[in-house]
């Protein structure tokens, strides 16, 4: 059922005036800075992306703003010996840059993503292990491994629970050339079992030649992360705390999550953080930073695995209140759905390979483990 900015008590829902902020929430007391990235990059040091070199993958995403980046290349084109960090076009004074390599098996394919350089030989020797040995090998190596695509024609087999430290919910175009609604129902099934699994995106981008650029590049889709600060390890905090919200294109509007959860007026926790459920109400907060009046937006409410209610947000800040019932585990984020103006190319928007799929959020939790 779709509504208007009124609802039931069940699902109280208000509209204030005002924008969104892209700077911290000071009333909150948080310290920390929005920041943009693609997490899932291929360069020509993978052989499926040949007409992919680094020099332009790296202007690119400066022109398109990006805060972080990291080109994820196929460590089985190269037997385990990443090239592209020695790649001296793998540099740049105005994105804060991250280690990584996409682990490629039969058995599926994640992405590893690193501060620092690491032994990435010890992981790719792991290939026909099972999960437990290459999460203790993962963490021993400081590496975050992140599940790609987890079901699409590269199934993730490895497991989730305490294998990996996040999943790729959304891959390239949100419906096509797979569509996400399987991910995303993967991530509410894991989450509904307990896993508190953060979320991320990844175009996937290949190549800068041919089709795929007329309707994916870099930033299709933007993962945002809230960081402590303007580093890689902040950043990779920020994925692995759940810190995080997905937008379809790197211009798109972004999506902030939070909540009053002590009932003093002030949205002190964040998407991804994990709270007490006392039975009382607790107001949500979703803002919508590049709020767009004519973008015919309808925002998804999910409550563990389901879609409780939907809301037509008129202005750039919207309230729903829910009273989580204690002694059981709760989570609540949202999706945001509308038109897709910065899609790369107006067929490609058309023919719906952006699914009007504008934004989603990590969830705030209640009562899952720490």
């Amino acid at each position: 059922m779709i509504r208007f900015l009124v609802a039931p008590l069940t699902a109280l829902a208000l509209a204030a005036c005002g924008s969104a902020d892209t700077t911290p929430d000071d009333a909150a007391g948080r310290d920390g800075v929005w920041m943009k990235g693609d997490l899932h990059l291929h360069s020509h040091h993978s052989r499926d992306a040949l007409d992919n070199p680094m020099a332009d993958l790296v202007d690119i995403a400066e022109a398109r703003g990006m805060d972080f980046f990291v080109v994820t290349d196929h460590d089985n084109h190269v037997d385990g010996i990443i090239a592209t960090w020695d790649d001296p076009d793998y540099r740049s004074e105005q994105m804060v840059l991250l280690y990584g390599s996409e682990f490629t098996t039969a058995k599926g394919h994640a992405n590893t993503l690193s501060a620092t350089r690491y032994d990435h030989r010890a992981l790719y020797a792991l290939r026909d292990a099972g999960g437990p040995a290459l999460a203790a090998r993962a963490d021993e190596l400081g590496v975050h491994l992140s599940a790609n695509h987890p079901t699409n024609s590269d199934p993730w087999l490895f497991g989730y629970d305490g294998i990996v430290d996040s999943l790729e919910v959304w891959n390239a175009l949100y419906a096509f050339p797979s569509d996400n609604r399987a991910n995303l129902d993967l991530w509410d099934s894991l989450m509904e079992a307990g896993l508190r699994m953060p979320a991320r995106g990844g175009s996937d981008c290949h190549h800068q030649q041919g089709i795929q650029p007329l309707g994916l590049n870099i930033g299709t889709p933007t993962t945002w992360v809230y960081a402590a600060e303007r580093s890689a390890e902040a950043v990779i905090e920020a994925i692995a705390r759940g810190r995080a919200s997905i937008s379809y294109a790197p211009g798109a509007e972004r999506l902030i999550l939070d909540a009053d959860t002590d009932g003093d007026g002030t949205f002190e926790t964040l998407m991804g953080d994990n709270a007490v459920a006392t039975g009382e109400s607790v107001r949500f907060r979703v803002r919508i930073d590049g709020f767009r009046a004519l973008a015919g937006y309808t925002l998804d409410i999910v409550h563990n695995g389901a879609v409780v209610d939907t809301l037509r947000p008129s202005a750039p800040e919207t309230f729903f209140t829910y009273a989580p019932e204690p002694g059981a585990r709760h989570y609540y984020r949202v999706e945001l759905n509308g038109s897709t103006p910065e899609a790369e190319t107006l067929p490609a928007q058309a023919i719906g390979f952006y699914g009007r799929k504008v934004a989603l959020s990590n969830p705030v939790h209640f009562g899952f483990a720490d």
